[in-house]
């Protein structure tokens, strides 16, 4: 748009574009060419010519090679970042605490739980054109999840920057400022998003990590409880182990094609390689996060919530035999980080949060069935065949920005090892939290969520 002509060398990004027009240019290339282009292929060659190019590779059955692949080599951490002190300042009482990734799904949960539960000051990074702006922001997200509370917003305080940025986009004054104040640091923030590839994910999940573990070690050394994913081990390697266990080292790189589980493996890996380095840290690892067991509250841009509008619009769910939905309420999660991180004994450690309650994908359809949507289940395939004919047509199906997630291979977990959360269930003994199972009463809250905030039509 405004734009006289494009020329074959133009970056994609660049002239505005983004993963909805990404997926129009891999289905006209396949309607044109019957050739399955991957999105990665447009993102690491974003031009005309790239694109032309990574058809011809397609073309020929050779692979589109300029990715970065070998992620070992990405885990660079500078050598100022270390534990010159022999021993840091346990605070349990903290006056002030840093918050990344505050207006995200997890992260106004987080929130909502540092304000609820500790008398300090959180001060947030966020994006914002001023301070005002920032604090507006920040008000926006908590209002809606219903968890803004008046009384206590005059200890949220803007940190207004850019996770992708050095210094996290703050001058080195603000910077040394903010080391030298704060407590300790929840780094919460990432650019989650399951389409793009490692490059253009690295400046916000993997540097934005770096700069979160230099503020932690300037000035005075700050504990650093970091917010990962269980996607990092998303790696056929482990397909022959049973159990994955906390304490397992990340051996084996997602092999996946996942953008996003890429960066977060090297970020882990940085965090890591800080701990060993003497810096306090403690690693939490999230499955799949949906809404809050009691209110509902989903955010509805996440692939569970659009994997069920999407069926329901389609009339049709996959036979997804032996698969399991891995998923795990924001509340628990946010209680369950916030719980682990007051106990000194967690440092170092890492913790997974998963739902040992947990149910296959087949069982959950049959639910969303229960609720009296016409729904056929069809071998994945043909339930794939029949999603990207209705998107070709129109992009009203909740699943086209993510259609790129459906490869031709049927996902399957069965084969996966399960993850053991042994360190989660110790730090949790002694409070009443409990991870909520995966049952008709959860999925009914959900539900009447979907329905009162109009993500779903009633059935007809």
């Amino acid at each position: 748009a405004g734009r006289e002509k494009v020329g074959i060398h133009d970056k994609f990004l660049e002239l505005g574009g983004h993963s909805l027009l990404a997926i129009q240019v891999i289905s006209r290339v396949r309607a044109a060419f019957s050739i399955e282009l991957k999105l990665q292929d447009l993102f690491e060659s974003p031009t005309v010519a790239g694109v032309a190019q990574a058809i011809e590779k397609r073309n020929d059955g050779t692979q589109v090679t300029n990715q970065v692949k070998d992620l070992r080599a990405e885990v660079i951490l500078d050598s100022k970042i270390q534990n010159q002190s022999v021993a840091f300042e346990d605070i349990t009482e903290p006056k002030n605490i840093f918050l990344t990734g505050a207006t995200g799904f997890l992260g106004v949960y987080l929130l909502s739980e540092l304000l609820e539960q500790t008398q300090g000051n959180i001060y947030c990074l966020v994006r914002a054109t001023s301070s005002e702006k920032g604090k507006q922001r920040l008000q926006r997200a908590l209002e809606s999840y219903s968890l803004w509370n008046e009384t206590k917003s005059s200890r949220i305080i803007p940190v207004i920057g850019e996770l992708s940025a050095p210094l996290l986009g703050l001058d080195e004054s603000q910077f040394n400022h903010l080391a030298s104040q704060m407590d300790v640091i929840y780094h919460n923030g990432a650019w989650v998003n399951f389409v793009y590839s490692y490059s253009v994910l690295k400046p916000a999940n993997v540097l934005g990590t770096h700069e979160v573990l230099r503020l932690a070690s300037q000035t005075k050394i700050k504990p650093v409880h970091f917010i990962s994913t269980m996607s990092v081990f998303s790696s056929s390697a482990y397909s022959d182990k049973q159990v994955i266990f906390e304490s397992d080292s990340l051996d084996y790189t997602p092999d996946n094609d996942d953008g996003y589980a890429e960066s977060k493996w090297v970020a882990e890996k940085l965090v890591m390689e800080a701990r060993d380095r003497g810096l306090p840290v403690c690693i939490y690892r999230p499955g799949r996060i949906t809404g809050h067991s009691q209110t509902g509250f989903c955010n509805t841009e996440d692939l569970f919530s659009r994997m069920i509008k999407g069926c329901i619009q389609l009339g049709a769910v996959p036979n997804l035999e032996g698969v399991f939905s891995d998923i795990v309420p924001v509340d628990y999660v946010s209680k369950a980080i916030f719980n682990i991180s007051q106990q000194k004994e967690s440092l170092g450690k890492a913790f997974h949060m998963v739902n040992p309650n947990d149910i296959y994908v087949n069982e959950a359809f049959n639910m969303i069935r229960s609720w009296g949507y016409p729904i056929e289940q069809m071998d994945y395939e043909k339930w794939r065949t029949k999603l990207i004919c209705q998107t070709e047509n129109s992009n009203e199906n909740a699943l086209y920005p993510l259609l790129s997630l459906f490869s031709e291979e049927l996902p399957v977990n069965a084969e996966m090892p399960r993850y053991d959360c042994k360190h989660t269930i110790h730090g949790l003994a002694d409070t009443d939290i409990v991870c909520p199972s995966v049952d008709s009463k959860l999925l009914n809250t959900y539900y009447s969520y979907f329905k009162s905030s109009g993500f779903l039509n009633a059935p007809q």
